[in-house]
């Protein structure tokens, strides 16, 4: 890719440097001159730009990340074209990515273990929520930001969960496949809380529980071998969480949690309980064997990098059983929190068998068992809600409210709840008409203090405080967000302009005095430059000129000095040749009018007899001289 820092991209992103190079894009640092801040400016590479379907991809992953709205997700904010380039514009996360912790710090403690882990999971729960997949979870798309804020990013092998069904080859990181996308190349929910749960086994210990020097071979393990207990590498990881991280990297989908959603409840749970101290608890995990043989030619790539398996590899399934080991140990932590997966079958079947002999054709009509809940639609599209809500047949109402913290356009709650029973009748949505847009408080002329009193009452909360040159007196606020009277949205962040200020008034000055005046200020001299000018005496400052707008401590101005008026003494050029007169003339900055009667070609043999102005007068440059042969 050519050099790109320094170069304005749509008109609009000025890049700054590189951050990081991948197989299908550049990203780099830039600033939105528009909004003034700073953005991760993703690109891809010229040669993938130019294929139609990766150029339709990256797009795709924009409206993708665009569609979610959660701290703990990377925003997108743009995306567009630029010649040759295709971009998306990013929030920026100033910080390191969890592969770099793990790197330098190696196996985590368990807190802190999950203090990582939960808000990573909270944001695939949200685009879970949403009917997205992630399907590239890895330490590397986890970023940890300088401020404390963990952010899940890099949704570019992203799909609609209602999109889900297959491909033609295996997309994703091998490392962290789950044993369906291996076997049948076939992803949905549970395939991400794999991953996840590879995630938090190599935080528990510093390594991932399969390893190869090839792909293929890493690939063979997550489809034939169960995932180890954390505790076998690492005796301080506490049996709470082996259990949870069997769960969620069980090799058959149907014991694992069904989404993110439902992993990050127990998640919160467990980490509340070893807060306690209830950590010591018995393991009992079902296990499920598969022996699978792999044929074809072995595939020489890094595990850990994303990569495209092509479908033709056979992952040729000869055997599928299953051995539940229920033993006879207390019931596990893992049980109380999440699922009993057991019980429930034995409890289901049970009650199947009653039922049918004591009117199940009540129990599954008119009765409970006919009735369906409401699913959770929070952060979903309203037509991903309608579509969802559509096998019960109710009455939809669309309902418009001010929400702060779920994006315009998608769906704050429903009425009734999520989860409740649905017993007919109408079902309101209510959908997000974004931030109510409100009139700023005045606050020109206060003090900070008082500002910060006005905006916290008003519903804001304050911004950035930086302190410029102004006529306002100083500490006194003289711009922000909404001075004009514009409508903004209500919590938002507002920064102030503080007074220091005016600029010092040098003009007129002495150059020594206006120096001290200057550097007294904070401002920085870095030129002082003399002109000439009629108007202010020689020695004296004509004005101060800033090099950038507006001006702050430690700006950088340059001093204009005069040289008084630019003038020249007339000298004689009688009995001088016409030519050499105009010549020596116009050399001083004169204008020079010819009074003759002689052809330009006898110019330098005639003499000048008379001149307008007698010799050493003083002119300005630019005043006019007549010579002349009469």
């Amino acid at each position: 890719m050519p050099e790109l820092v320094g170069r304005l991209i749509g008109e609009r992103y000025r890049i700054e440097k590189l951050v990081a190079r991948g197989g299908m894009a550049t990203v780099y640092l830039a600033t939105d001159n528009r909004l003034e801040r700073q953005v991760a400016l993703k690109i891809i590479h010229p040669h993938l730009a130019i294929d139609v379907s990766f150029r339709e991809k990256f797009i795709r992953e924009a409206r993708i990340a665009a569609k979610l709205s959660h701290p703990n997700l990377v925003n997108v904010f743009d995306q567009g074209q630029d010649g040759e380039l295709a971009f998306m514009a990013m929030e920026y996360v100033s910080g390191i990515n969890l592969r770099d912790a793990l790197k330098d710090f190696g196996a985590l403690e368990a807190n802190r273990a999950l203090e990582l882990f939960e808000p990573m999971l909270a944001g695939l729960a949200a685009a879970h929520r949403a009917g997205i997949l992630h399907r590239d979870l890895k330490p590397e798309n986890v970023l940890l930001a300088d401020d404390g804020r963990i952010k899940l990013g890099d949704f570019g092998l992203a799909r609609d969960i209602d999109n889900h069904t297959g491909s033609g080859s295996l997309i994703g990181t091998v490392a962290y496949l789950s044993p369906e996308l291996v076997l049948r190349g076939v992803a949905d929910a549970r395939s991400d809380v794999y991953a996840a749960g590879i995630m938090l086994f190599e935080m528990l210990t510093g390594r991932q529980p399969f390893e190869g020097e090839q792909a293929v071979q890493v690939a063979y393990q997550h489809a034939n071998d169960n995932v180890p207990a954390p505790s076998s590498l690492n005796q301080n990881v506490p049996a709470l969480l082996d259990e949870l991280v069997l769960w969620a990297s069980a090799r058959e989908p149907a014991h694992r949690p069904s989404d993110a959603v439902e992993l990050l409840s127990v998640v919160q749970r467990a980490r509340a309980d070893l807060k306690a101290g209830r950590k010591n608890t018995t393991l009992r995990v079902p296990e499920v064997d598969r022996t699978v043989r792999l044929t074809d030619q072995d595939l020489k790539q890094d595990p850990n990098q994303t990569q495209v398996i092509d479908g033709q590899v056979d992952f040729a399934q000869t055997q599928i059983f299953d051995n539940w080991d229920l033993g006879t140990e207390e019931p596990s932590r893992l049980e109380n929190l999440g699922k009993r997966r057991v019980g429930a079958k034995f409890f289901i079947a049970s009650l199947f068998a009653v039922l049918l002999g004591s009117g199940a054709g009540w129990f599954f009509s008119s009765g409970p068992g006919g009735l369906a809940a409401i699913p959770n639609l929070v952060s979903r599209t309203v037509d991903q809600a309608q579509l969802s809500l559509a096998p019960l047949n109710a009455e939809i109402a669309i309902v418009e409210e001010n929400s702060l913290t779920v994006a315009k356009g998608l769906v704050i709650r429903t009425e009734p709840a999520a989860g409740s029973l649905f017993f007919g009748g109408a079902i309101k949505i209510y959908a997000s008409s974004g931030p109510r847009l409100i009139a700023a408080p005045t606050l020109n002329g206060k003090n900070l203090a008082e500002a910060t009193e006005a905006l916290l009452a008003a519903g804001f909360s304050l911004g950035e405080v930086q302190s410029f040159f102004d006529p306002a007196s100083v500490g006194r606020v003289f711009d922000h967000l909404g001075a004009d009277g514009t409508k903004i949205p209500e919590g938002s962040r507002i920064n102030l302009s503080l007074s220091l200020g005016p600029v010092p008034a040098v003009a007129g000055m002495t150059q020594a005095a206006a120096i001290v005046a200057i550097e007294t200020s904070g401002l920085v001299i870095k030129e002082i430059r003399e002109e000439f000018n009629d108007s202010v005496p020689a020695g004296q400052v004509i004005k101060l000129v800033p090099l950038v707008e507006p001006l702050t401590k430690s700006s950088e101005v340059t001093l204009l000095v005069s040289k008084g008026p630019n003038l020249v003494a007339v000298p004689n050029m009688i009995g001088q040749t016409v030519l050499a007169a105009k010549t020596a003339l116009e050399a001083l900055g004169l204008q020079v009018v010819v009074n003759t009667d002689q052809l330009t070609s006898r110019w330098g043999i005639v003499k000048v007899k008379k001149q307008s102005v007698a010799a050493n007068t003083q002119l300005r440059v630019g005043d006019s001289v007549t010579i002349s042969t009469k």
